[in-house]
């Protein structure tokens, strides 16, 4: 379902993208954010969610002044924290993540921008913070690459004729378990970004 839902997105961004006319527009925003992670799954958690962060930079192509394509490449921090018998049992995921969004300004000024479309993760670190210190356990995971849906919301502030900055909220689901086992366990994030707008 949740395939099929992304391909009908797809196909619609893509086919109205044909249908503007190409500004050919480029820019290219680097960005920190706050990360609030967990895990997703098919049985009942009590996980807690982990606060962590991400940067990286993110290039943009205008086809008009409503639709853009956005794709970049950023350091991406998940995972959950457990607590059992009072202590807490921290994963720390580290991703290299690569976005590949189709964007759609909106507004009288055309500040306000809705993205969405697949990112693709691939796993770098993958680290236990367990009572008497941290572990390795890249081992323990099934997969070392996640994919899943990309939805966000953001508004830019013209500072200059080539220069913003911009707020947004990013949200994340993974659709690859990254254990095999009887119970999934899948990537979600929650993400507040900070960033600046430069048109080259």
């Amino acid at each position: 379902m949740k395939k099929l839902l992304l391909a009908t997105l797809m196909l619609f961004v893509f086919g109205n993208l044909s249908a503007q006319s190409d500004s050919g527009d480029f820019t290219i925003a680097p960005q920190v954010g706050l990360n609030l992670s967990n895990y997703t799954s098919s049985a009942n958690l009590n996980n807690k969610i982990r606060t962590s962060f991400n940067a990286g930079v993110i290039g943009e192509y205008y086809f008009s002044d409503r639709w853009s394509l956005r794709s970049g490449l950023l350091y991406d921090s998940k995972g959950t924290v457990v607590t059992q018998s009072g202590q807490d049992f921290i994963d720390k995921l580290n991703y290299m993540a690569l976005q590949l969004h189709a964007n759609w300004h909106f507004g009288s000024n055309r500040n306000w921008f809705l993205n969405f479309g697949p990112t693709l993760g691939f796993l770098i670190s993958a680290k236990g913070d367990v009572p008497g210190g941290e572990i390795d356990i890249k081992d323990q995971l099934d997969s070392t690459f996640d994919v899943g849906l990309g939805i966000g919301i953001g508004y830019k502030f013209d500072i200059s004729n080539d220069t913003q900055l911009f707020i947004q909220y990013q949200g994340y689901n993974g659709f690859i378990s990254i254990i095999d086992a009887d119970v999934s366990l899948m990537n979600a994030t929650s993400a507040v970004n900070l960033g600046v707008i430069f048109q080259p």
